[in-house]
This record gives C-alpha cells, sequence and structure tokens, in this order.
C-alpha cells in the first residue's frame, strides 16, 4: 500500500495534533517541502530538514544536549551553512568542547533528495565548521557520520544505512506507526514525516514511546480489522465473479464501519496522551533554558 492510501488512516487520523494536519498553522516552514536531511554531532546531537533553497525548515533535538543547544538558538530559515555553524558555536559556548578541542569533533550526514546536493553540502559544512573552529582556535576536527549500527537493519530491510536511519527516526519519532507503515516510503516522505514544529522532548521520548505502543496493544483489534480489510482489498484484485466482488465489498464495508468507530476514539486517546507529553515538554524545555544559561556563566 502506498503512501498516500496508508497515511489516510495512520497519519491523518492520528497525527491529528502534528504539523501534518496543523491547517490552522500554515507559514513559509510548515508548506516548505523537506528535501535535504543533515545530522550534526557533538555529544549535542540534532537533525535540520530543509526545503530546496537549503533554508532550514525544522531543527529536531536527538539527545537531551540537543535539546539544551536548540533551546537558545533559532535555526528555522537559516541556510544550512549557517545553521551548521551556529550549532557549532553555541555548543562551544555552552562548553560541549574540551579546552584543546583535541578530541571534539563534529559527525556531519546529508541525505538530499536533489542530484549532487550531498557532496556538495557535506563539503561546505565541513568548510564552515573548519572555519569556526580555526578562528576561534579549537583544534576540532570534522567527519562523515558513521552509520556502521544500522547496516543490520538496511540488509535484512535491503534498504540502504541512510535510507535505514530516516526509517529508524521516524519509528522513533511517531511510535503510532511500524515498519510496516513506513518501510514503502521514500526518503522525501520519510523526511515530511520529520517535519514539524510538536515534538516531544528528547528526555521524555521513550516514555512517550511506551505510552503509545500500550495504547495500540489495548486497540490490537483496531489493527487487526485494518489487516483483515487489507487482505479483502487484495483479493478483489484477482479474478472473481461479480458475486464474489459483491460479498467481499460487502465485509469490506462492515469491517471499515467497525473499524471507524474504533480508530475514532483511538484517536482522541492518542492525542491526549500527546497533548499531556507536549504540555510537559513545554516545562522542560523552559529548564534546559536555564540550564543553558547556567553552562554559560558557568564557562566564563
Amino acid at each position: 500500500m502506498k503512501f498516500t492510501k496508508k497515511i489516510s488512516l495512520l497519519l491523518v487520523g492520528v497525527l491529528g495534533l502534528s504539523a501534518l494536519v496543523a491547517c490552522g498553522k500554515k507559514d513559509s516552514t510548515t508548506e516548505a517541502e523537506a528535501t535535504t536531511y543533515v545530522s550534526l554531532r557533538i555529544n549535542p546531537e540534532i537533525e535540520l530538514l530543509a526545503d530546496e533553497d537549503r533554508n532550514v525548515i525544522t531543527a529536531n533535538a536527538i539527545n537531551e544536549d540537543g535539546e539544551v543547544v536548540l533551546s537558545t538558538i533559532d535555526l528555522e530559515g537559516k541556510s544550512i551553512e549557517e545553521a551548521g555553524e551556529i550549532f557549532t558555536e553555541t555548543a562551544n559556548e555552552l562548553g560541549y568542547f574540551t579546552p584543546d578541542g583535541e578530541k571534539d569533533t563534529v559527525y556531519v550526514e546529508v541525505q538530499s533528495t536533489i542530484d549532487g546536493e550531498e557532496a556538495d553540502l557535506e563539503e561546505k559544512l565541513d568548510k564552515t565548521i573548519r572555519d569556526y573552529f580555526n578562528n576561534n582556535g579549537i583544534n576540532g576536527k570534522v567527519s562523515p557520520e558513521t552509520l556502521d549500527k544500522y547496516a543490520d537493519k538496511a540488509e535484512n530491510w535491503n534498504i540502504s544505512v541512510g535510507h535505514t536511519k530516516l526509517v529508524m527516526r521516524v519509528l522513533d519519532s511517531h511510535p503510532e506507526l511500524t515498519d510496516t507503515d513506513v518501510l514503502d516510503l521514500s526518503v522525501k516522505e520519510l523526511m515530511g514525516l520529520l517535519k514539524g514544529k510538536e515534538k516531544i522532548v528528547a528526555s521524555l521520548q521513550s516514555e512517550y514511546n511506551a505510552s503509545v505502543k500500550a495504547l495500540r496493544k489495548e486497540y490490537a483489534q483496531l489493527f487487526a480489522l485494518q489487516k483483515e480489510i487489507d487482505d479483502l482489498n487484495k483479493q478483489l484484485d484477482k479474478k472473481i465473479t461479480e458475486a464474489e466482488k459483491t460479498a467481499l465489498q460487502t465485509q469490506i464495508a462492515e469491517k471499515e464501519a467497525e473499524m471507524q468507530v474504533l480508530q475514532e476514539t483511538y484517536t482522541t486517546e492518542l492525542n491526549e496522551v500527546k497533548e499531556a507529553f507536549l504540555e510537559a515538554s513545554n516545562e522542560i524545555r523552559a529548564q534546559y533554558r536555564a540550564e543553558a544559561e547556567q553552562r554559560k556563566k558557568n564557562k566564563q
């Protein structure tokens, strides 16, 4: 089942709070299409989604230190190169580099749907960050990100390690989805699922994921019905008589009606869970901002 059909059930319904369906919050960043993915890792780790003009649409923290860094800066609308320099500079200001920088490395990864974009951006980010190091007396290094930890999954799924990383990031960000839901999605579609402003803070992500998985288990019948409907639809594609086709369509209609009732209550409960975690996330981000200010004072 391709992206559009599958998303109609699994995303539009269950992600009512996200930027994917936040029609009342349209602006230049939420409307822009993500064509490039960049991850930057020191110890703070973040990811950037950018449009075809290389302007950042979304900046996500991947770990708690990444949250601390992003709490003090706004990278949206910045060019990727500028965002890379600001991230590195802020990490330095917050004390994430050692005094001589000798053992410090900024790991960079770029994925893009635009031909030739990856190599060009990697080169420009490498130069931008190295220039910052040289201009500030830091002996840091810039290195391509290693994706070895995704190798086994990539082999099992028969996709590239970069594609695998995006799948894993989507699954971590959207625990209401499964690998079956997203494995057939393109890189651009995966980037689209990582785009958006409403995010669960990194320190709560595991707890949030566990809560959503528990809810999925509670509504196992909903997902069982979806599978049954998919299987019945596949039978419709076979050579069958009109009578058999009518019987299948009747079964599908009955199961869809049953599923709709479950879908509505599941969506309501899922959104309540997400709202609670988003509220808690905002409180924690305020703590991160205070922590960042204290880190700056301590370094001075």
